[in-house]
């Protein structure tokens, strides 16, 4: 649609709830903080809760007035900056531009080469050098995948590190246990040289375990966050059907609920810390009780999620390039990108596993992110649409061909280039099978390796790089 000048406007933000819903959500989940409460299995994170009016139960269950819980969500800014090693990189988390994260978690790598095998290192490493030379890609992220060649007590120093080194982004960093989240801040001040950490330089995602439960590792992963201003991703993973109630709208108020127990406790630690509300909310299909984070249901959720946090005043999370597909496939393709669509048009202002995804968060393919960062590019054409009130008509170019005649494809006569796919084939079937019939995961293995070759290590200075493998050597 135009508006008066001629200019196109805006994509709407989807949203499948109309007000007197999301009221009802959230008065059901402040019935469910109030009267039936979410335990947390921190003493400390109890204790705050007590001091600011809320009441804790013998089974470490603690309910909140909705009067408190209104009042410490309502801290929270509604947007804030979320800065890179090099500071040209920094992003805005909330200022309607999504930021984009690779995968989180998977601990398995496929590949057009070896097929499926158990990630290593080195694929971390291949991973991070991707998301540094991906455009798409605004923000590193942490867990790219769960290398399994390394001890587990090292890892998240090694991981880190490499992030730090590999990447000048912005970042995510470790949250599971109070020392850890401690570490991963101070390797972050030596790297980006403010040791303190005045503003944000690593954001770090907080899972509650439904139904009504956060536990002792991620709260301390919270409070220690929050103690240093640093972001925080706040999201319920509820499975609906398992974690959580076999009905949309129950399961919504369960994530809502412990969403706001959470920022709540964010907010009671240090007002004005950064939150990012995540409903990464799925089903479970009852026929194979398998999670499915690739079905309407869960864009259903992406779509109520951002709507809840616009209910708030906060950022939201979305999912992203989701699938159970196990292979880079046509189902790969399908709901990842039906996924990532949704996300996109929801506004969701941070996307974590924006590319990558394979078979319901357990894999990740460097294939499937190029082709996943190829879908981010369409998205992004789609959303910047096109100016009608500055554009030149060029009438006079239809008056020069002949009816029934033929228009060059000229870039410089057009004056806005037409999208170029860098990866999927556009040629003819002819000149298609004359090249070798090549499928798009074939040509995903050959952009990766174009990519990598064109990465280049972005400069860490001599003493910071120093500190750091100092510091990581002391405690290995």
């Amino acid at each position: 649609m135009e508006d008066a000048t001629g200019a196109v406007t805006p994509v709407s933000s989807l949203e499948r709830l109309d007000a007197a819903a999301v009221a009802a959500v959230h008065e059901a989940s402040i019935h469910v903080v109030e009267s039936i409460g979410v335990q947390l299995g921190h003493e400390r994170a109890r204790t705050i809760v007590e001091e600011h009016g809320g009441t804790v139960h013998g089974d470490g269950v603690v309910t909140v007035p909705r009067d408190v819980i209104e009042d410490t969500v309502a801290r929270a800014p509604a947007a804030f900056d979320l800065h890179g090693r090099n500071q040209a990189t920094t992003v805005t988390v909330g200022d309607g531009s999504p930021v984009r994260a690779p995968a989180y978690g998977p601990a398995n790598v496929l590949t057009f080469e070896d097929g499926r095998r158990p990630a290593r290192l080195s694929d971390y490493e291949r991973l991070l050098k991707l998301a540094q030379v991906e455009d798409a890609v605004t923000c590193t992220g942490y867990g790219l995948c769960e290398p399994t060649d390394v001890d587990e007590a090292e890892k998240h120093y090694e991981m880190l590190a490499r992030a730090l080194e590999l990447t000048d982004q912005p970042l995510m960093g470790p949250t599971y246990g109070a020392d850890r989240a401690r570490e991963s801040l101070e390797m972050v001040g030596i790297a980006v040289g403010v040791e303190d950490l005045q503003r944000p330089y690593v954001a770090g995602l907080i899972n509650t375990v439904p139904p009504r439960r956060i536990g002792e590792a991620m709260l301390g992963g919270l409070l220690t966050y929050a103690e240093h201003g640093q972001p925080l991703i706040v999201s319920s993973f509820t499975m609906a059907g398992a974690s959580g109630p076999p009905t949309l709208a129950s399961s919504l108020a369960l994530t809502n609920a412990e969403n706001l127990v959470g920022i709540a406790l964010a907010q009671m630690v240090n007002p004005g810390t950064p939150v990012v509300y995540g409903a990464p909310t799925a089903t479970v299909d009852g026929r194979y009780g398998s999670l499915s984070i690739g079905s309407p249901e869960a864009a259903l959720f992406a779509a109520f999620g951002a709507q809840m946090a616009r209910y708030y005043g906060l950022p939201s999370r979305g999912g992203g390039a989701l699938t159970d597909a196990k292979a880079v496939d046509y189902q790969a393709g399908f709901e990842s990108t039906f996924l990532q669509t949704v996300s996109h048009l929801a506004d969701h202002d941070f996307v974590l596993n924006a590319a990558g995804v394979l078979e319901s968060y357990a894999t990740i393919s460097p294939e499937k992110f190029v082709l996943d960062c190829e879908t981010i590019g369409y998205l992004d054409r789609f959303a910047s649409g096109f100016d009608l009130a500055t554009a030149d008509f060029r009438l006079e170019d239809l008056a020069d061909v002949e009816p029934g005649g033929y228009f060059a494809d000229d870039d410089a006569r057009s004056g806005q280039p037409f999208y170029h796919a860098d990866v999927v084939d556009k040629r003819s079937y002819d000149a298609w099978r004359d090249d070798g019939t090549r499928s798009a995961f074939e040509l995903a293995a050959e952009r990766v390796d174009e990519r990598l070759a064109a990465y280049e290590q972005p400069t860490l200075p001599p003493e910071r790089a120093q500190h750091l493998d100092a510091y990581v050597a002391e405690r290995r």
